[in-house]
């Protein structure tokens, strides 16, 4: 709804530049123009003006057919019909000051939009270094399959995984996010970039609260863990790095093992079997540890990843525990893995859900 309202402004705001045209070469009378201007226009200059109202029209309708179209681009037409229109309303300002409030309100989208192709630029500079670095597993070090746990051996044979560890996956999905037990929830959307030798992730989301995009990526390489959150994609409401962030970005390696399971071989994982439906595993790179359990069903499919993470509780970093349940389970690009979750913090006093996962698609990439 919210695209289709300022798609209509823009086109509206382009039409009304038309009148502009339509007056001055005279091709009828307004009353919405007085012809009381800045400067007195003679013939000439009265048709360079109208010109110019037809050009800043045709922009405005450029940027908005490009908006509709979902066409990042569609900043540039439209910051050049801001700076057109904005010149034109000064000079006719009797008659087309209130176009200054329509200029304004286009102009924050514009910066916004501005801002976020440049958050995305930089985002796609982050993965192409992690792509560039990325090897398949073959040729590295790997558990055999028969030294592990017999239910996570199980659980390798029900997803339907492969004999070759793939060097790049690629992840889409959608769901609500809220900040604390209280606070409403927001919806949002996300690609997820992964590699497994070296492991490492980066998560690109837009979360959507009321009116407000938030920019959200996550990132995990060389064990070392890093969150920026960017409203509007403009400023840094946080960008947070150091040995919390490096265990707790380990760990979300780890739990979202279930959607890569051909992973669960590289031998910087350790498995334990603790009893016939659950086993610990623990991650050690790069000098950073991290330590969990998986929980599985009879027949081998993950039920739950739980582990004592940090997290970030009014303004202190703690550990509690951390868990990531499976509610359903479906097959995605040939793999039966668990498509929807909810993570919970499981807290003194009491359990605070505060996200609900719909993984989309998966794609798997080998070299």
């Amino acid at each position: 709804m919210a695209r289709i309202l300022f798609t209509a402004l823009l086109f509206i705001h382009g039409l009304i530049h038309l009148i502009g045209f339509y007056v001055e070469w005279k091709l009828g009378s307004s009353s919405m123009l007085s012809g009381n201007t800045l400067f007195a226009l003679n013939e000439n200059t009265a048709r360079i003006s109208g010109v110019i109202w037809l050009v800043a029209a045709l922009t405005w309708i450029t940027a908005g057919t490009l908006y509709f179209l979902k066409r990042v681009s569609f900043w540039i037409p439209a910051f050049v019909a801001i700076v057109l229109s904005q010149m034109l309303i000064i000079f006719y300002w009797h008659d087309a000051k209130f176009g200054t409030i329509a200029n304004a309100i286009i102009l924050v989208v514009v910066i916004t939009s501005i801002a976020r192709a440049i958050f995305n630029k930089s985002v796609d500079h982050e993965l192409s270094t992690m792509f560039e670095a990325a090897h398949d597993g073959s040729g590295s070090g790997q558990t055999p399959k028969a030294a592990l746990p017999p239910i996570v051996t199980k659980w390798l044979a029900i997803s339907r995984s492969t004999d070759k560890v793939p060097s790049k996956i690629r992840l889409s999905q959608e769901g609500f996010m809220r900040s604390k037990p209280s606070a409403d929830w927001m919806s949002f959307n996300a690609a997820q970039h992964y590699t497994i030798n070296p492991p490492g992730f980066i998560w690109n989301s837009q979360i959507h609260a009321g009116m407000m995009t938030i920019a959200g990526r996550d990132k995990f390489g060389n064990g070392k863990g890093n969150m920026l959150i960017k409203p509007f994609y403009i400023y840094n409401l946080a960008n947070t790095s150091g040995p919390e962030m490096d265990q707790g970005t380990m760990l979300r390696y780890m739990g979202e093992l279930m959607w890569f399971p051909e992973a669960a071989v590289m031998d910087y994982f350790h498995w334990e079997e603790i009893d016939s439906t659950s086993a610990a595993l623990s991650m050690t790179y790069n000098g950073v540890t991290a330590n969990g359990t998986f929980a599985f069903y009879n027949n081998g499919l993950v039920k739950s990843f739980t582990a004592q993470r940090f997290g970030n509780f009014d303004g202190e970093f703690r550990k509690e525990t951390w868990e990531v349940w499976v509610n359903e389970h479906n097959v995605i690009n040939g793999r039966l893995v668990g498509s929807k979750c909810k993570v919970t913090w499981k807290l003194k006093e009491g359990d605070f859900t505060w996200l609900l996962l719909d993984v989309k698609d998966i794609s798997y990439e080998f070299d």
